[in-house]
């Protein structure tokens, strides 16, 4: 494996901090990637942010009020990531804390944890498999990507699992298999928070067809468990993926085929089509994408599935790039309960950073962070604004 190849593998793992599988990472905080040191390295960082919250209680309009109550606050984020490069390895662990103190609402003063690790290994030529796992536990759901979850100031847990590898079969035929596990729960417990566990199984034959196409058959099974096991629905999805090099940094991937649910609690049987597609280029001093998906999905809201919708769009800027730098992402999901006393939810997010490195270890940066629920009934809608500026102190350091 080439040491390019390395470098980038050990960005994406970077950027999953807090944000891999269904967990997103908490505003306003950006995770960026430091320049990679070879061997072994540390990287203590400290943050100290002023932000405006417009909807602390994140609840929906007061008619009293004429709108929802708002505050200040002092945030503190202390975090640490260890790396480790080396040709046929790439190991990186992360740990980021967010202490909160409100200046009006004392009550909601608390501590928020991430944490991640990730491994990936070329074992042989031929054969590379990985590891990865992240950690979240948040005061409030929407500071989570979990399908289905009505926003509300619940403290929320969820852990994701992921394992897999990728093997080179000839020169053009590869296969990849994936496992991963999700777990949720809420700190409380009501009609609409119901927590549980998915394990899914996942692989893929692909053939190289051309220069810039390959085509490859796909299929999928995951099985959910909510709600302390009251529900247990069983989901497949068997289809066909193509990649396609549009340019020399610009990929197409396509994936689609038949979905099939059985929820065994209410004997309910469902068939339907899923789609997948994304585009992603990779420019001088930034890397963009956007992708779109429906599929039928476990719903952790409303304790059973839904089938989902989600688009989509996003712009990476590493900091060994540029002095200034941008992240951002927007994101859309519908989610349509496929029982009949459920809610459908429309979820909007958007996250945005700008920053300017004015020394190698300090940051000033100039965040916010918007997002919405419309449940589609009367005081459904809950929107919240949040938006600051903070000062980071970051260095890394090799280990001898």
């Amino acid at each position: 494996m080439k040491r390019p190849m390395l470098r980038h593998a050990l960005i994406a793992g970077a950027l999953s901090i807090g944000s891999a599988g269904l967990v997103a990472a908490q505003a306003p905080p950006a995770e960026f990637s430091q320049a990679q040191l070879p061997g072994w390295s540390f990287t203590p960082s400290v943050s100290l942010a002023g932000v405006f919250d417009s909807n602390v209680a994140l609840a929906a309009p007061k008619a009293d009020i004429g709108g929802t109550q708002s505050d200040r606050l002092i945030m503190v984020n202390p975090s640490g990531a260890l790396s480790f490069l080396s040709p046929r390895t790439v190991f990186s662990g992360g740990y980021r804390g967010n202490l909160r103190r409100y200046m009006d609402v004392e009550g909601l003063n608390g501590f928020d944890q991430h944490a991640s690790v990730s491994l990936r290994r070329l074992a042989t030529r031929r054969l590379t498999w990985f590891l990865r796992d992240s950690y979240a536990k948040v005061a409030t759901t929407d500071e989570v990507e979990v399908n289905g979850v009505p926003f509300s100031r619940t403290g929320s847990t969820l852990n994701n699992f992921s394992a897999g590898l990728d093997a080179r079969l000839t020169q053009l035929t590869a296969l990849s298999i994936g496992y991963d596990n999700t777990q949720v729960s809420f700190d409380r417990s009501d009609a609409f928070l119901t927590g549980g566990y998915v394990n899914a199984l996942r692989t893929e034959l692909s053939h190289q067809m051309a220069p810039r196409t390959s085509l490859g058959a796909e299929y999928g099974v995951r099985l959910a468990n909510i709600d302390e096991g009251a529900r247990e629905i069983t989901f497949h999805e068997a289809g066909g993926t193509l990649r396609y090099q549009l340019g020399k940094h610009t990929k197409a991937t396509v994936a689609g085929g038949l979905a099939y649910l059985m929820d065994r609690t209410f004997d309910d049987k469902r068939t339907g089509p899923y789609v997948r597609m994304g585009i992603t280029h990779d420019a001088a001093r930034a890397t963009l994408g956007v992708s779109f998906g429906r599929s039928f999905v476990p719903s952790f809201g409303f304790g059973g599935a839904s089938q989902s919708q989600q688009f989509r769009a996003f712009i990476h800027m590493p900091l060994d790039r540029s002095r200034a730098y941008v992240q951002g992402s927007a994101d859309w999901r519908r989610t349509n309960p496929l029982l009949a006393d459920g809610l459908q939810l429309d979820t909007y997010r958007t996250r945005t950073t700008v920053g300017y490195s004015a020394l190698r270890w300090l940051r000033l940066e100039g965040f916010y962070d918007f997002s919405r629920q419309d449940s589609v009934v009367t005081g459904g809608e809950v929107n919240r604004h949040r938006a600051g500026a903070q000062l980071v102190i970051s260095q890394p350091m090799r280990i001898r």
